[in-house]
């Protein structure tokens, strides 16, 4: 049984109503925070999330992409349980990352990076458990919880860090407001969800059993996505920090920051509706074709007039909305713009391969699309470019990959509806 439109518009207006809400609230105190903080304060958390990022990403071992395939409710609670365990592992083994604050504070150029990596373990564990609940509530049709948690998350977040910048906490206020705003979703997520599950039957035999059915997800998909943030964060920042400068770096991670938002606002509530439709979709043994092109369909109608602003206006909005000291965030925003058109289009359907059964292509595939993008950074830096060209370079090659990208989920999707018929 294919997604009806109606059923599809009420679950998808259901997402974006609380992805709204939520992108609206940090827009709203942006000029506020923009004031309080500098961009090097700006640059110094950005380092720290691009740490938390990439131990994060892989907190689960990726499990939390299962959660929504197997048809048998237990199997899905059996994964939710390994996601868990492995998150309070790794969270652990990264009580390391403190131990080397100096070091690291070096590695970035950054003296005042040290003093928060502390929270790392804390940090890394929210990011586990926040994909275990999310998941688990897609996969239950809970979409108002999810909007809720995103809600309450936003407001924690961005309210809480102009409070504690107003009195003068610094960098700490934006840290704090961040963790604390993860663990808010994560509580608001498993209300109603704790008398549901069984923990009885679960026991090393069963780990064993689901990292073996679902190897692919710590074996292959963790190796995507880890290399996906320590390329595109990671490694990225400590090239900026370490060539350009905490300044340009604060200005790239504020304007990222703030043009991802609009399309996280939509691609996120369109992805997630397309990950479980599509994944009901291949159990059922039915084209998935009508799904994927409501999905392409709704992120073009809002990635056209989102890029022609970007292009027309990007600096102006950035210089009057947070002031004259963020023209040049405008300016990147401005040059990057064709290749946020592409991540538009792109992001809301990324979970084909794993879908598929394709993560091993995927991960090969954005393997060297990344390399070839830090590739472009440092042939930017060879020839002596200002940072505004290196980005300009570094965000074609982005979008060229982008394009490549989509072609091939193109040819993917092809292929799987000719063997249906």
């Amino acid at each position: 049984m294919t997604l009806s439109n109606q059923v599809y518009n009420r679950n998808f207006l259901t997402m974006l109503s609380g992805n709204t809400i939520s992108q609206i609230i940090p827009f709203i105190l942006a000029p506020i925070l923009a004031r309080l903080f500098s961009p090097e304060e700006f640059a110094v958390l950005a380092n720290f999330m691009a740490i938390v990022g990439v131990l994060g990403i892989i907190s689960t071992g990726r499990l939390e992409m299962a959660i929504a395939i197997p048809k048998d409710h237990k199997k899905a609670q059996e994964i939710v349980f390994t996601g868990f365990i492995i998150t309070l592992c790794l969270g652990l083994i990264s009580i390391l990352i403190p131990l080397f604050a100096y070091q690291i504070g070096e590695m970035y150029n950054d003296e005042q990076l040290p003093i928060f990596l502390w929270m790392v373990p804390f940090a890394v564990i929210s990011y586990g458990l926040l994909g275990l609940c999310s998941n688990w509530n897609l996969r239950q049709e809970r979409f108002q919880q999810l909007s809720i948690g995103k809600i309450s998350q936003s407001i924690i977040n961005n309210c809480l860090a102009a409070f504690l910048g107003y009195i003068a906490w610094g960098i700490y206020g934006l840290v704090i407001a961040w963790l604390l705003s993860q663990y808010i979703n994560i509580i608001i997520l498993l209300i109603g969800v704790n008398r549901k599950v069984k923990y009885k039957d679960f026991g090393i035999s069963t780990m064993k059993t689901i990292l073996r059915d679902y190897k692919d997800f710590p074996l292959i998909n963790s190796l995507h996505a880890f290399s996906d943030i320590f390329i595109t964060q990671f490694l990225l920042y400590w090239i900026i920090s370490t060539y350009f400068g905490l300044l340009e770096l604060g200005w790239f991670a504020m304007m990222t920051k703030y043009v991802k938002a609009p399309i996280v606002l939509i691609s996120s509530s369109v992805s997630q509706l397309f990950y479980v439709e599509t994944s009901k979709a291949i159990n059922q043994g039915v084209s998935f074709i009508p799904i994927v092109k409501k999905t392409v369909r709704t992120s073009i109608l809002f990635a056209i007039p989102f890029t022609i602003i970007l292009l027309a206006f990007g600096p102006l909005i950035f210089r009057w909305y947070l002031g004259e000291e963020w023209l040049q965030a405008g300016l990147y925003a401005q040059g990057l713009a064709p290749m946020f058109f592409l991540y538009f289009i792109l992001s809301p359907i990324s979970g084909l391969p794993i879908l598929l059964g394709k993560q091993e292509k995927a991960f090969l595939f954005s393997l060297i699309g990344y390399s070839l993008t830090i590739m472009a950074m440092f042939v930017g830096i060879s020839l002596k470019f200002s940072f505004h060209n290196t980005l300009l370079l570094y965000g074609g090659v982005f979008a060229l990959f982008y394009l490549a990208t989509l072609i091939w989920y193109f040819t993917l999707i092809k292929k799987s509806n000719e063997s249906l018929n």
